[in-house]
Protein backbone atom coordinates (compact mmCIF):
# COMPACT_ATOMS: atom_id res chain seq x y z
CA UNK A 1 0.00 0.00 0.00
CA UNK A 2 2.66 2.49 0.85
CA UNK A 3 5.44 1.21 -1.46
CA UNK A 4 5.02 4.30 -3.37
CA UNK A 5 6.38 6.29 -0.73
CA UNK A 6 9.11 4.42 -0.86
CA UNK A 7 8.36 1.19 2.43
CA UNK A 8 8.85 -2.25 1.30
CA UNK A 9 5.83 -4.66 2.51
CA UNK A 10 8.49 -5.79 5.26
CA UNK A 11 8.63 -2.10 6.63
CA UNK A 12 5.36 -1.14 6.18
CA UNK A 13 4.39 -4.33 8.50
CA UNK A 14 6.77 -3.46 10.71
CA UNK A 15 5.70 0.46 11.10
CA UNK A 16 2.14 -1.59 11.55
CA UNK A 17 3.16 -3.18 14.70
CA UNK A 18 5.32 -0.45 16.30
CA UNK A 19 2.14 1.60 15.77
CA UNK A 20 0.30 -1.13 17.98
CA UNK A 21 2.57 -1.49 20.41
CA UNK A 22 5.41 1.09 20.70
CA UNK A 23 7.31 2.35 22.99
CA UNK A 24 8.73 -1.37 22.95
CA UNK A 25 12.34 -2.54 23.39
CA UNK A 26 14.51 -4.02 21.32
CA UNK A 27 14.30 -7.77 22.94
CA UNK A 28 10.65 -7.15 23.38
CA UNK A 29 10.19 -6.71 19.66
CA UNK A 30 12.52 -9.70 18.87
CA UNK A 31 10.34 -11.72 20.95
CA UNK A 32 7.44 -9.96 19.18
CA UNK A 33 8.11 -10.51 15.70
CA UNK A 34 11.58 -11.89 15.45
CA UNK A 35 14.69 -9.66 14.22
CA UNK A 36 13.86 -6.07 12.98
CA UNK A 37 17.12 -4.35 13.89
CA UNK A 38 17.62 -3.65 10.53
CA UNK A 39 14.38 -2.60 9.28
CA UNK A 40 14.07 -0.27 12.44
CA UNK A 41 17.34 1.25 11.28
CA UNK A 42 15.78 2.10 7.90
CA UNK A 43 12.40 3.13 9.51
CA UNK A 44 14.46 5.77 11.59
CA UNK A 45 16.38 6.95 8.51
CA UNK A 46 12.60 7.26 6.46
CA UNK A 47 11.78 9.75 9.96
CA UNK A 48 8.74 6.84 11.04
CA UNK A 49 10.20 5.47 14.24
CA UNK A 50 12.46 7.14 17.29
CA UNK A 51 14.51 5.76 19.30
CA UNK A 52 14.09 6.98 22.69
CA UNK A 53 17.16 7.28 24.98
CA UNK A 54 16.24 5.42 27.11
CA UNK A 55 18.10 2.63 28.94
CA UNK A 56 17.50 0.11 27.40
CA UNK A 57 16.53 2.03 24.56
CA UNK A 58 12.92 1.95 23.25
CA UNK A 59 11.40 2.24 19.97
CA UNK A 60 8.28 4.50 19.27
CA UNK A 61 6.45 5.06 15.58
CA UNK A 62 6.45 8.94 14.84
CA UNK A 63 2.53 10.17 14.10
CA UNK A 64 1.50 8.95 10.17
CA UNK A 65 0.08 12.19 9.95
CA UNK A 66 3.49 13.91 10.60
CA UNK A 67 6.14 10.97 9.10
CA UNK A 68 4.03 9.92 5.95
CA UNK A 69 3.43 13.65 5.44
CA UNK A 70 6.80 13.94 5.44
CA UNK A 71 7.66 10.90 2.76
CA UNK A 72 4.83 12.93 0.82
CA UNK A 73 6.36 16.26 0.43
CA UNK A 74 9.56 14.21 -0.10
CA UNK A 75 7.89 12.42 -3.30
CA UNK A 76 5.99 15.88 -4.07
CA UNK A 77 9.38 17.33 -4.64
CA UNK A 78 11.43 14.47 -6.06
CA UNK A 79 8.00 14.25 -8.64
CA UNK A 80 8.31 18.08 -9.68
CA UNK A 81 12.00 17.90 -10.13
CA UNK A 82 11.72 14.42 -12.58
CA UNK A 83 8.97 16.80 -14.85
CA UNK A 84 11.36 19.56 -15.05
CA UNK A 85 14.09 16.60 -16.53
CA UNK A 86 11.02 15.58 -18.45
CA UNK A 87 10.25 19.43 -19.82
CA UNK A 88 13.92 19.69 -20.43
CA UNK A 89 14.28 15.96 -22.73
CA UNK A 90 11.55 16.85 -24.24
CA UNK A 91 12.95 19.98 -25.93
CA UNK A 92 15.84 18.18 -26.62
CA UNK A 93 14.39 15.86 -28.47
CA UNK A 94 12.54 17.92 -30.52
CA UNK A 95 15.34 20.02 -31.32
CA UNK A 96 17.23 16.90 -32.59
CA UNK A 97 13.76 15.88 -34.42
CA UNK A 98 14.33 19.11 -36.33
CA UNK A 99 17.27 18.27 -37.72
CA UNK A 100 16.92 14.88 -38.63
CA UNK A 101 16.51 13.98 -42.68
CA UNK A 102 13.57 12.64 -44.04
CA UNK A 103 15.04 9.17 -43.80
CA UNK A 104 14.95 9.18 -40.43
CA UNK A 105 10.86 9.33 -40.93
CA UNK A 106 10.88 6.25 -42.37
CA UNK A 107 11.85 2.76 -41.15
CA UNK A 108 12.98 -0.02 -43.02
CA UNK A 109 11.28 -3.56 -41.30
CA UNK A 110 13.09 -6.68 -42.42
CA UNK A 111 11.62 -10.40 -42.46
CA UNK A 112 8.38 -11.43 -42.09
CA UNK A 113 8.24 -11.75 -38.40
CA UNK A 114 9.03 -8.31 -37.25
CA UNK A 115 6.59 -6.93 -40.61
CA UNK A 116 4.09 -8.87 -37.88
CA UNK A 117 5.41 -7.89 -35.19
CA UNK A 118 5.00 -3.53 -36.26
CA UNK A 119 1.61 -4.49 -37.49
CA UNK A 120 0.23 -5.91 -33.79
CA UNK A 121 2.32 -2.70 -32.79
CA UNK A 122 0.69 -0.53 -35.15
CA UNK A 123 -2.86 -1.53 -34.19
CA UNK A 124 -2.36 -1.70 -30.16
CA UNK A 125 -1.34 2.09 -30.68
CA UNK A 126 -4.57 3.15 -32.68
CA UNK A 127 -7.27 5.20 -30.31
CA UNK A 128 -9.86 5.61 -32.88
CA UNK A 129 -9.63 4.42 -36.35
CA UNK A 130 -7.89 2.08 -38.80
CA UNK A 131 -7.85 2.26 -42.38
CA UNK A 132 -6.49 -0.86 -44.53
CA UNK A 133 -6.04 -1.71 -48.35
CA UNK A 134 -6.11 -5.34 -48.10
CA UNK A 135 -4.37 -7.25 -50.60
CA UNK A 136 -2.23 -10.98 -51.32
CA UNK A 137 0.29 -11.88 -50.26
CA UNK A 138 0.07 -12.07 -46.76
CA UNK A 139 3.19 -11.58 -44.06
CA UNK A 140 0.30 -13.98 -41.71
CA UNK A 141 -2.39 -15.58 -42.51
CA UNK A 142 -5.73 -14.58 -43.85
CA UNK A 143 -8.09 -14.58 -40.80
CA UNK A 144 -5.69 -14.72 -37.86
CA UNK A 145 -5.86 -10.65 -36.70
CA UNK A 146 -7.47 -11.29 -33.37
CA UNK A 147 -6.53 -7.77 -32.24
CA UNK A 148 -9.16 -6.34 -34.97
CA UNK A 149 -11.97 -8.14 -32.76
CA UNK A 150 -10.88 -6.80 -29.56
CA UNK A 151 -10.31 -3.39 -30.67
CA UNK A 152 -13.38 -3.12 -32.84
CA UNK A 153 -15.35 -4.45 -29.27
CA UNK A 154 -13.41 -1.63 -27.92
CA UNK A 155 -14.90 0.53 -30.39
CA UNK A 156 -12.19 1.64 -32.60
CA UNK A 157 -12.97 2.07 -36.68
CA UNK A 158 -12.31 -0.45 -39.04
CA UNK A 159 -12.57 0.65 -42.79
CA UNK A 160 -10.92 -2.38 -45.14
CA UNK A 161 -10.89 -1.91 -48.66
CA UNK A 162 -10.51 -5.83 -49.55
CA UNK A 163 -8.88 -6.49 -53.26
CA UNK A 164 -10.83 -8.55 -55.59
CA UNK A 165 -7.90 -10.75 -55.64
CA UNK A 166 -8.50 -11.12 -51.76
CA UNK A 167 -11.59 -12.29 -52.44
CA UNK A 168 -10.78 -14.77 -54.47
CA UNK A 169 -9.06 -16.54 -52.06
CA UNK A 170 -10.32 -20.29 -50.53
CA UNK A 171 -12.68 -18.99 -47.57
CA UNK A 172 -12.01 -15.43 -48.15
CA UNK A 173 -15.57 -14.73 -47.53
CA UNK A 174 -16.21 -16.62 -44.64
CA UNK A 175 -13.21 -14.59 -42.92
CA UNK A 176 -14.40 -11.24 -43.88
CA UNK A 177 -18.17 -11.96 -42.97
CA UNK A 178 -17.02 -12.77 -39.45
CA UNK A 179 -15.07 -9.15 -39.61
CA UNK A 180 -18.44 -7.36 -40.51
CA UNK A 181 -19.85 -9.35 -38.14
CA UNK A 182 -18.20 -7.83 -35.47
CA UNK A 183 -18.18 -4.42 -36.68
CA UNK A 184 -15.72 -3.87 -39.75
CA UNK A 185 -16.94 -1.85 -42.66
CA UNK A 186 -15.57 -3.59 -45.79
CA UNK A 187 -15.84 -2.50 -49.26
CA UNK A 188 -13.72 -4.40 -52.12
CA UNK A 189 -12.33 -2.85 -55.33
CA UNK A 190 -9.17 -2.16 -56.83
CA UNK A 191 -6.39 -1.71 -54.01
CA UNK A 192 -3.53 0.21 -55.46
CA UNK A 193 -0.89 -1.33 -52.49
CA UNK A 194 -1.19 -2.88 -49.23
CA UNK A 195 -1.42 -0.50 -46.65
CA UNK A 196 -2.30 0.04 -43.11
CA UNK A 197 -2.89 3.45 -41.45
CA UNK A 198 -3.85 4.31 -37.79
CA UNK A 199 -4.87 7.48 -36.41
CA UNK A 200 -1.33 8.26 -34.28
CA UNK A 201 -0.80 8.48 -37.39
CA UNK A 202 1.49 5.57 -38.48
CA UNK A 203 1.45 3.48 -41.68
CA UNK A 204 3.04 0.38 -43.02
CA UNK A 205 3.87 -0.40 -46.52
CA UNK A 206 5.44 -3.16 -47.69
CA UNK A 207 8.41 -2.55 -49.31
CA UNK A 208 8.92 -5.82 -51.32
CA UNK A 209 7.55 -8.98 -51.87
CA UNK A 210 7.17 -12.15 -53.98
CA UNK A 211 4.31 -14.16 -55.04
CA UNK A 212 3.64 -15.75 -51.50
CA UNK A 213 5.89 -13.65 -48.40
CA UNK A 214 5.67 -10.22 -47.50
CA UNK A 215 9.28 -9.87 -46.48
CA UNK A 216 10.19 -6.29 -45.32
CA UNK A 217 8.13 -2.95 -45.12
CA UNK A 218 8.42 0.66 -44.09
CA UNK A 219 6.97 2.04 -41.28
CA UNK A 220 5.67 5.76 -42.28
CA UNK A 221 6.08 8.56 -39.54
CA UNK A 222 6.53 11.78 -42.20
CA UNK A 223 3.39 14.06 -41.84
CA UNK A 224 3.43 14.46 -45.54
CA UNK A 225 3.67 10.88 -46.57
CA UNK A 226 1.17 10.29 -44.01
CA UNK A 227 -1.27 12.94 -45.37
CA UNK A 228 -0.73 11.55 -48.88
CA UNK A 229 -1.34 8.27 -48.23
CA UNK A 230 -4.33 9.09 -46.53
CA UNK A 231 -5.86 10.67 -49.37
CA UNK A 232 -5.36 7.47 -51.51
CA UNK A 233 -7.17 5.48 -49.25
CA UNK A 234 -10.00 8.00 -49.13
CA UNK A 235 -10.10 8.20 -52.86
CA UNK A 236 -10.25 4.12 -53.58
CA UNK A 237 -12.68 4.08 -50.82
CA UNK A 238 -15.30 5.97 -52.64
CA UNK A 239 -14.92 4.32 -55.61
CA UNK A 240 -15.58 0.82 -53.64
CA UNK A 241 -18.30 -1.20 -53.55
CA UNK A 242 -19.61 -1.88 -50.50
CA UNK A 243 -19.32 -5.29 -48.17
CA UNK A 244 -22.19 -6.64 -46.17
CA UNK A 245 -23.56 -9.67 -44.68
CA UNK A 246 -26.49 -11.49 -45.70
CA UNK A 247 -28.15 -14.81 -45.28
CA UNK A 248 -24.58 -15.61 -42.84
CA UNK A 249 -22.73 -14.91 -45.91
CA UNK A 250 -20.60 -11.52 -47.36
CA UNK A 251 -22.06 -9.80 -50.11
CA UNK A 252 -22.29 -6.53 -52.46
CA UNK A 253 -25.15 -4.71 -51.91
CA UNK A 254 -28.35 -6.72 -52.24
CA UNK A 255 -30.34 -7.04 -55.57
CA UNK A 256 -34.00 -5.93 -54.77
CA UNK A 257 -35.96 -8.12 -57.21
CA UNK A 258 -33.91 -10.07 -59.39
CA UNK A 259 -35.04 -13.76 -61.01
CA UNK A 260 -33.85 -16.61 -59.95
CA UNK A 261 -29.88 -17.32 -59.50
CA UNK A 262 -29.00 -13.47 -60.54
CA UNK A 263 -29.76 -12.99 -56.12
CA UNK A 264 -26.41 -14.50 -55.72
CA UNK A 265 -24.99 -14.41 -59.09
CA UNK A 266 -25.24 -10.11 -59.68
CA UNK A 267 -23.33 -9.04 -56.82
CA UNK A 268 -19.99 -11.34 -57.65
CA UNK A 269 -20.49 -10.52 -60.92
CA UNK A 270 -20.46 -5.99 -60.26
CA UNK A 271 -17.13 -7.21 -57.94
CA UNK A 272 -15.56 -7.80 -60.72
CA UNK A 273 -14.77 -11.26 -59.69
CA UNK A 274 -13.61 -13.45 -62.38
CA UNK A 275 -15.76 -16.57 -63.44
CA UNK A 276 -13.56 -18.99 -61.73
CA UNK A 277 -13.95 -17.13 -58.57
CA UNK A 278 -17.75 -16.75 -58.87
CA UNK A 279 -17.94 -20.66 -59.10
CA UNK A 280 -16.19 -21.07 -56.24
CA UNK A 281 -18.04 -18.89 -53.77
CA UNK A 282 -21.40 -20.03 -55.31
CA UNK A 283 -20.59 -23.71 -55.69
CA UNK A 284 -21.00 -23.60 -59.41
CA UNK A 285 -18.81 -24.61 -62.49
CA UNK A 286 -17.28 -22.60 -64.88
CA UNK A 287 -19.47 -23.63 -67.26
CA UNK A 288 -22.15 -23.27 -65.03
CA UNK A 289 -21.26 -19.21 -64.39
CA UNK A 290 -21.19 -18.20 -67.98
CA UNK A 291 -23.97 -19.59 -68.88
CA UNK A 292 -25.65 -18.13 -65.87
CA UNK A 293 -24.39 -14.79 -66.89
CA UNK A 294 -25.51 -14.98 -70.64
CA UNK A 295 -28.95 -15.40 -69.67
CA UNK A 296 -28.59 -12.44 -67.86
CA UNK A 297 -27.43 -10.27 -69.90
CA UNK A 298 -29.96 -11.61 -72.32
CA UNK A 299 -33.10 -10.72 -69.60
CA UNK A 300 -31.04 -7.44 -69.01
CA UNK A 301 -30.84 -7.10 -72.86
CA UNK A 302 -26.47 -6.04 -72.33
CA UNK A 303 -23.70 -6.69 -75.07
CA UNK A 304 -21.65 -6.60 -72.46
CA UNK A 305 -21.18 -7.26 -68.25
CA UNK A 306 -20.44 -3.90 -67.77
CA UNK A 307 -23.74 -2.66 -69.82
CA UNK A 308 -25.48 -5.61 -67.37
CA UNK A 309 -24.66 -4.15 -64.08
CA UNK A 310 -25.44 -0.59 -65.06
CA UNK A 311 -28.65 -2.13 -66.44
CA UNK A 312 -29.04 -3.80 -62.81
CA UNK A 313 -28.61 -0.64 -61.13
CA UNK A 314 -31.10 1.63 -63.23
CA UNK A 315 -33.62 -1.19 -62.97
CA UNK A 316 -33.04 -1.25 -58.83
CA UNK A 317 -31.62 -4.85 -58.83
CA UNK A 318 -28.61 -3.27 -56.55
CA UNK A 319 -28.81 -0.76 -53.85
Amino acid sequence: MLDSLGLSTAEEALYQTLIEVSPITAADLERLAGPQAALCARLQELGLVTRLPEDPPRYAAVAPSMGLDTLISARSRALTAARGRIAGLSAAFHRAGTERDAAGLVEVVIGRQAVNDRFEQLQRETHRSIRVFDAPPYAGVIGENAREFDLLARGVNYRVLYDRKAMELPGALTVVTDYITAGEQARVGEVPMKLVLNDRPTAIVPLRHDLHLVESALVVHDPTLLEALGALFEMNWQRAVPLGVRQGQARLPEERSPADAHEDLLPLLISGLTDAAIGAQLGWSVRTVRRRVQAMMVQLDAQTRFQAGYQAVLRGWLR
